[in-house]
């Protein structure tokens, strides 16, 4: 049992009340107290999150922490500089720091996170038996799945988790670490084994005021969060990944370069042949050399192997191990999916949602496209504006019809986010022989894309990959590309 003495923070500002306390569990969430916990009051943009500390203590919280002022309570209070700072730390505490007793693999950058983890866990369940993923899709425990509300948990989620993974003896695991969760202090006091960096490019603009900031922060985990004995492995065929390998060599870490085709990385490909839903090429890895094949095409998934072969390689799986474990992995959810039907026509659904990530699929489905491309996509509400018209020109640019649609508008007008879409394809003009047309309705427009498409003909459905819900202002539907994709060809068979 600890006490609120055992688990205090390093940024307390003043303490009232008795620290003998003792405390039984960590919460952030005052409708989630269980009677016994701490309470951290999270603060938001615009909300002070020690307003919801007398609804914490009702449900039976027996101490806080809290960045604003102390109130008028009976419970010890913790007044701290930064609550998800010290959320961070006081989890960590609590739970006897479990990511020191685990090989733990941190994936950060814009694009490739989510397939590399899946891989990371495939190669390191051939090795080791068992190992868990935390990202974008799912929190698979492998004794348990958990959808995932955020890429990145927070930090009291994921040292939870951690020490309920070594209590069912999994002592491996793989996490997405998003740019929130650097910013937000999630992964603050989590102890990678292994770091890794994927690419940079224009995304979360909302939130980040310039790449800069994007890339400084994204920096963190391999500088600011780097622990002595901790491995990197940097993507350098992206300007962002061969400026972060060069500083991290500059200050003397222990850091890989990764590259698809570059041969003065120190983990490489060779001999790739790309077609259709798989790759095969030999991976050339700190002086090995062994061919490889993964269910997947595209030269940026060849690249999403060696990124996985490089990071588990640094816990030291042995090449074979490697490239058994990216074969038996079968597919991604929503990522380059592939929609069965029996008309002959390619349907594809990638969440693709980045200029940089819609140009690598199109031009993966290119080369397996007999006769038209055709792409639906749209761009989310209250995200990124500044990428709307560049998605609109990708898409025409490598498409022979595009559709544009809804994504998730939230609070934006569905419209709206379309007008600045249009507005880069209107920019470049439509060239003869190609056609663009607008559907708001993201159903109806899957449907015309599916209702014009013949044989021979590839059907991208961008942008929300494995999500189930469409999300609106006030509300948010059922929604799945994959199942609106297969309900078609159900009732549409010859």
């Amino acid at each position: 049992m600890k006490t609120l003495k055992d688990i205090l923070p390093s940024n307390i500002i003043e303490t009232v009340g008795n620290l003998d306390t003792e405390i039984t569990g960590i919460c952030f969430n005052s409708r989630k107290i269980k009677k016994g916990d701490l309470f951290v009051a999270l603060s938001g943009n615009n909300i002070d999150g020690s307003i919801f500390l007398f609804d914490a203590i009702q449900h039976g919280a027996v101490a806080a922490v809290i960045e604003g002022n102390r109130k008028n309570v009976e419970v010890p209070i913790i007044k701290v500089h930064n609550a998800r700072a010290a959320l961070s730390e006081i989890s960590a505490k609590f739970y006897d720091n479990p990511s020191e007793k685990i090989k733990l693999i941190g994936i950060t950058g814009t694009k490739g996170k989510t397939t590399i983890s899946y891989m990371v866990q495939s190669i390191l369940k051939k090795a080791y038996d068992k190992a868990f993923r935390m990202g974008t899709i799912d929190y698979d425990m492998v004794y348990n799945v958990i959808p995932a509300n955020n890429t990145t948990p927070e930090s009291q989620v994921i040292h939870s988790l951690m020490e309920e993974a070594l209590e069912h003896d999994i002592k491996y695991g793989v996490i997405e670490v998003s740019s929130h969760s650097l910013k937000m202090f999630r992964v603050e006091n989590l102890n990678f084994s292994v770091a890794g960096f994927t690419n940079l490019s224009l995304e979360h603009t909302e939130f980040h005021p310039n790449m800069d900031d994007y890339y400084n922060t994204k920096k963190r985990l391999f500088f600011e969060l780097a622990y002595k004995d901790k491995k990197n492995v940097v993507g350098i065929d992206n300007d962002y990944g061969m400026k972060l390998y060069k500083e991290c060599k500059k200050a003397e870490l222990d850091v890989v370069s990764v590259s698809v085709n570059n041969k003065e990385a120190d983990i490489y490909a060779s001999d790739a042949n790309i077609k259709g839903c798989e790759s095969s090429f030999v991976i050339h890895c700190k002086g090995e050399e062994k061919e490889c094949r993964i269910n997947m095409g595209g030269e940026y998934n060849v690249f999403n192997a060696l990124m996985a072969a490089g990071m588990t390689s640094a816990l030291g799986v042995s090449l074979a191990d490697i490239c058994e474990g990216l074969e038996s992995l079968k597919a991604v959810p929503g990522r380059l999916e592939a929609i069965e039907n029996d008309k002959g026509i390619n349907v594809v659904v990638d969440y693709a949602h980045s200029p940089d990530a819609l140009n690598n699929v199109l031009h993966a489905l290119r080369p397996v496209t007999e006769k038209k491309l055709i792409t639906v996509f749209g761009c989310g509400g209250n995200r990124s504006h500044e990428k709307r018209p560049v998605m609109g020109r990708t898409a025409l640019e490598n498409s022979d019809v595009v559709i544009v649609t809804s994504d998730n508008p939230r609070k934006e007008d569905p419209q709206a986010i379309i007008d600045e879409i249009m507005a880069g394809i209107k920019s470049t003009g439509i060239p003869q022989g190609k056609s663009v047309s607008q559907i708001v309705d993201r159903k109806d427009a899957i449907i015309s894309a599916l209702n014009m498409a013949e044989a021979g003909d590839t059907v991208l459905i961008a942008g929300k990959g494995h999500e189930t819900g469409q999300y609106f202002s006030d509300h948010t539907i059922p929604f799945d590309d994959r199942e609106v994709a297969r309900s078609y060809f159900i009732y549409n068979k010859e």
